[in-house]
């Protein structure tokens, strides 16, 4: 009967429309990328207006030949304000990659006709294509799942979480990403998750932006924008709240909650990543442990509350795009630009909480309550920028590395010139190393370096060293920072970036030297071009949350 009742309320589907996967297998399955363009097509023969999408110069598929399908519904009214719906980056969380698709199936039927006539929308509905066709019922048992097909899996066949992938771009997907954001150029980006954390007693979980180093006033407006869903929903009978998870991170009844804490402020999560292109962003989180016919549900009436408040406040969203931008040009003509290289948790309220003693069943799906706690706690759902440097003119990449880097930073869509272009009245810095700390374990298949120091103009070169001559400060490349996307360029570009080039491994053959490396040693591969800076304070970042998404 709740099966019944749910696929008649769920979308009131009109005679000749096509069923998702999970409405024509009474929720036994999700469905595979085949399954989600079968459907897409079959809307385009519905009804006039869906179209198939395809960034200039994306690629068609992923590493494996699994292909990236998008689809773009314009707008039919003047001027519509661009959306991008990213779903299934996870494939285990497969209610974003469901309730997307009745979404659009209704924005079609004409249910929704001021989102029609003002939205101009591309949806991914299985981002994560690797994933999402390898379905397995014994994959996240903790979450109720179609018992028949099970869920994906959380990262693509590389081994990579693509939700940790917008600065490295080391996958297919990421590349198809950051093209679709220069050519469709979206005022905000919509990721589709679900938790895997805190029993807590909301349906859904959100966040905005919480980007390191971003445009302070366009991330208060991107909260606000989720704070007025927020209440807008709870108002119809959806408790909603910041996605995060409480402290401690597993309570007991001897040791309850005493603060709720959100994720992570890096660019390298795709909710942060259009923060540094002065763009808005949404994240959802379903509850993990709300049954799937209700976590589709929520996550579709979530989609539809945004996309609402979106259209609502349309001229006022395009306006502080544009503000930001503004800000950004703004800074580089009165001086010097300075940056925070860490961030930390601030508290931004205190907010009532249901913290709920959970029954579990043998697989960990919360089965029972053995009592529910109302709560009120301090609220840490924000970040503030600490240790800030002097952001220098630009940055030159020894040309030993531009084939590898260059295209890496064109995919982002920075300005790259060459070395000659460089400003010749500013002094060349060199970086000063004072500390290093290289991963133990490896991560996204990379063991990190984190360093620490100060660009000076005086810097001492090792004896022996590389020298740069003339010729080498030509052929390298020149990213200028006063460009619009120069917050971008500082955190993929200074080595005390803890989401750098240099984090990343690109530079590891002349910054990592071991046993059996004997030759002379190699110069650092970044210049700086501008004002030194002064040692900052050694960076103190926010532990990582036990169940980031």
């Amino acid at each position: 009967m709740r099966r019944l009742l749910w696929a008649l309320a769920g979308t009131s589907l009109l005679a000749g429309w096509p069923e998702t996967v999970p409405e024509r297998t009474q929720l036994k399955r999700t469905s595979t990328v085949a399954e989600v363009r079968t459907f897409m097509e079959a809307l385009r023969r519905q009804a006039p207006g869906l179209t198939p999408y395809r960034p200039k110069g994306a690629p068609p598929a992923t590493e494996t030949g699994k292909p990236l399908l998008a689809w773009r519904l314009k707008g039919a009214g003047k001027d519509p304000l661009r959306v991008y719906v990213n779903a299934n980056i996870h494939a285990g969380e497969v209610e974003g990659k469901e309730a997307i698709q009745q979404v659009v199936r209704e924005l079609m039927q004409g249910k929704h006709p001021g989102l029609r006539r003002n939205l101009d929308l591309v949806v991914m509905p299985a981002y994560n294509a690797d994933g999402t066709d390898a379905l397995d019922p014994a994959i996240r048992p903790w979450q109720p799942n179609p018992t028949e097909s099970g869920v994906g899996r959380r990262e693509n066949a590389l081994g990579l979480d693509l939700n940790r992938d917008f600065m490295r771009v080391a996958a297919s997907n990421t590349h198809w990403l950051l093209a679709m954001l220069q050519d469709f150029d979206p005022a905000v980006v919509m990721d589709l998750h679900t938790t895997n954390g805190s029993t807590h007693g909301f349906h859904l979980t959100h966040g905005p932006a919480c980007t390191l180093g971003a445009d302070e006033g366009l991330l208060a407006f991107n909260r606000r924008m989720l704070v007025e869903v927020r209440e807008r929903l709870k108002a119809e009978g959806m408790p909603t709240y910041d996605y995060g998870n409480f402290v401690p991170y597993k309570p007991t009844p001897d040791k309850p909650p005493t603060a709720w804490e959100t994720y992570d402020a890096h660019p390298r999560l795709l909710t942060n990543y259009p923060a540094l292109r002065n763009r808005l962003a949404v994240l959802s989180e379903s509850y993990v442990y709300r049954s799937w016919p209700d976590r589709i549900s929520d996550t579709r009436r979530f989609v539809l509350a945004c996309l609402t408040w979106m259209v609502e406040h349309r001229a006022e969203i395009r306006a502080q795009v544009g503000s930001a931008q503004a800000r950004w040009t703004e800074a580089w003509q009165k001086g010097p630009v300075s940056l925070p290289l860490s961030a930390k948790l601030k508290e931004v309220e205190r907010y009532p909480f249901d913290w709920v003693d959970p029954i579990r069943d043998e697989k960990g799906r919360l089965t029972g309550e053995k009592s529910r706690t109302h709560l009120e706690l301090p609220s840490f759902v924000g970040f503030e920028g600490q240790d800030f440097v002097t952001a220098p003119a630009g940055y030159l990449v020894d040309p030993a590395f531009a084939p590898a880097v260059r295209p890496l930073l064109e995919a982002h869509g920075l300005k790259v010139l060459e070395g000659r272009a460089r400003p010749r009245n500013l002094p060349l810095l060199r970086f000063g190393e004072t500390r290093r700390k290289l991963s133990p374990s490896a991560y996204q298949g990379v063991f990190t370096l984190e360093l620490q120091g100060a660009w000076k103009a005086e810097a001492a070169s090792k004896p022996m060293e590389l020298p740069w001559t003339p010729a080498d400060l030509d052929r390298a490349l020149y990213i200028p920072l006063d460009q619009p996307l120069g917050r971008l360029a500082f955190y993929l570009l200074d080595p005390r970036s803890t989401d750098s080039l240099v984090f990343w491994g690109l530079f590891h053959s002349v910054l990592l030297r071991g046993n059996g490396m004997w030759g002379e040693p190699p110069r650092f591969p970044i210049l700086a071009l501008g004002q030194g800076d002064a040692a900052p304070v050694a960076p103190q970042l926010p532990p990582a949350p036990k169940a980031q998404e």
